[in-house]
């Protein structure tokens, strides 16, 4: 495997050309995974190349899972451009901008919690209302193989939970409304909002993948550089590895990569 502090020289290349946008997940690749989403937290270490780099750089940017208020203070760092709930939401001069094709499909989960909470809350499963989404929490029962194929089974049997895709990440199922928004469409309108020469992506599970393919596609057009960054462990999900560019061996590396990126960038890059 081609591990990133093997290649530095490789990498160097691709940050120093100008403009540079660094953009990452969070759960698993600033912060490591926890039992629960509330445990999670992002090294202090992080947080200080964050703050250091966002004076620098045309844009740090942070895609997550989470809805953005609850990814602004986990981060807690100002200066970095915040996608959250997958992209569909944005943090946008001070407030919150969700998609205006994301509100049809708000009442849709609401009769979709109604319909499976009787069912699947029983057993130990949380639910993350999402507005336009639902997450299954379910990584801390004892019994969890089992309950995952519950609730697998459960959605297909719920009518309004036909319209979502299910995104199965890790230990927790997601219900996503069935729109082009990813990732890796976020990943590609930031690197073209900010017109971008090269970037630098980071992430450890399957929804990154898209970004990474992103990353790739971009990279095979004259005047744009970039590489997708994996970062793994030992619950890393197939195919993350095989499709990233280079590998950081969990968090403490993603911390350490920062470190150097802080060394090295220039004073002033925007």
């Amino acid at each position: 495997m081609n591990y990133l502090f093997s290649n530095l020289e490789q990498v160097k290349k691709v940050v120093l050309t100008q403009p540079f946008g660094l953009i990452f997940d969070v759960d698993g690749t600033i912060a490591e995974i926890a039992p629960t989403a509330e445990a999670v937290k992002v090294y202090p270490g992080i947080k200080k190349h964050l703050r250091s780099l966002v004076k620098r750089l045309p844009l740090v940017s942070a895609i997550s899972g989470r809805l953005i208020k609850v990814l602004r203070q986990l981060v807690g760092v100002d200066g970095v451009v915040y996608n959250g709930n997958h992209g569909l939401e944005r943090w946008v001069k001070g407030k919150v901008e969700v998609r205006p094709e994301v509100q049809a499909y708000v009442s849709k989960i609401a009769d979709a919690i109604k319909e499976l909470g009787p069912i699947l809350q029983p057993l130990g499963v949380k639910f993350e209302d999402k507005g336009a989404g639902l997450v299954f929490h379910y990584r801390t029962l004892p019994n969890r193989d089992e309950v995952r194929e519950t609730i697998l089974r459960e959605i297909s049997r719920s009518p309004s939970a036909q319209p979502f895709n299910i995104d199965k990440a890790r230990t927790v199922i997601e219900l996503r409304p069935p729109l082009e928004i990813s990732k890796g469409s976020v990943v590609r309108d930031l690197i073209e909002s900010y017109h971008l020469k090269s970037a630098v992506y980071m992430g450890d599970d399957v929804a990154d993948i898209d970004a990474f393919d992103t990353i790739h596609t971009l990279s095979r057009r004259a005047g744009f550089q970039g590489l997708a960054l994996g970062v793994i462990g030992k619950e890393t999900p197939p195919g993350v590895a095989e499709r990233a560019d280079l590998l950081l061996r969990g968090v403490s590396e993603v911390e350490a990569f920062l470190g150097w990126l802080d060394d090295i960038m220039p004073p002033e890059s925007r």
